[in-house]
């Protein structure tokens, strides 16, 4: 997630300054740049932190198959006020499945995967350029939308559960509220980024996202 973040500030702000321009062309072709260093890198899967749900519901070993198929959702726009550039990011995943080789429900063990076909994050943040340096503040990370959930699992009586409530009322209050917790850590991860002097050399910010 970082790199696709990385991506998206650096390449954006390579955009033609205007108050308000839709990114969305050049967003796509970052986009595809980010995908294919994934998969080039094998970093198709990703694990998962361990996040509790339920009382009831319990996890480990969680994997986050998709890493490579990171889409644009809607349209994306970058503002500038000044020396301040503003971006709207709307992002999700074409392959968004969740594999669980040890998940628990109410104390009886299985195993299954979570495809959720519907999902989208909308990210906001502020870049502040003076001097040519930069500072970054995060305005907003949500997850949205995670719908049309396909569950499957080991045990028969357990396989084909709806759990497009479930997502909707605990999952994504759960998942936002673990990145609120974070966003101080998330903004000085990002802080690195601002080391980049030529946002025009398609080279150094190649060289800068690797680093990352």
């Amino acid at each position: 997630m970082y790199k696709f973040f990385g991506l998206v500030l650096i390449s954006a702000l390579a955009a033609v300054g205007a108050d308000r321009t839709n990114i969305n062309a050049p967003l796509d072709k970052v986009i595809e740049w980010v995908n294919n260093q994934q998969r080039q890198g094998g970093t198709t899967v990703v694990p998962l932190p361990e996040v509790q749900l339920d009382s009831k519901v319990k996890y480990s070993n969680a994997l986050f198959l998709g890493a490579d198929s990171i889409k644009r959702t809607s349209d994306c726009w970058q503002e500038v006020n000044g020396n301040e550039y503003v971006f709207d990011i709307n992002y999700g995943f074409g392959l968004m499945t969740i594999v669980l080789p040890h998940l628990e429900i109410a104390g009886i063990n299985m195993t299954a995967y979570v495809n959720i076909r519907d999902n989208s994050v909308h990210m906001s943040y502020t870049v502040k350029m003076v001097d040519e340096k930069c500072h970054v503040k995060l305005n907003k990370l949500k997850v949205e939308k995670l719908e049309n959930v396909e569950f499957r699992a080991s045990r028969p009586e357990y396989d084909g559960t709806n759990l497009d409530g479930l997502f909707k009322l605990l999952v994504i209050p759960t998942l936002n509220g673990f990145v609120d917790s974070n966003i101080a850590s998330l903004e000085t991860s990002l802080q690195g980024l601002c080391h980049v002097n030529d946002f025009q050399n398609a080279g150094h910010v190649q060289d800068v996202v690797k680093s990352l």
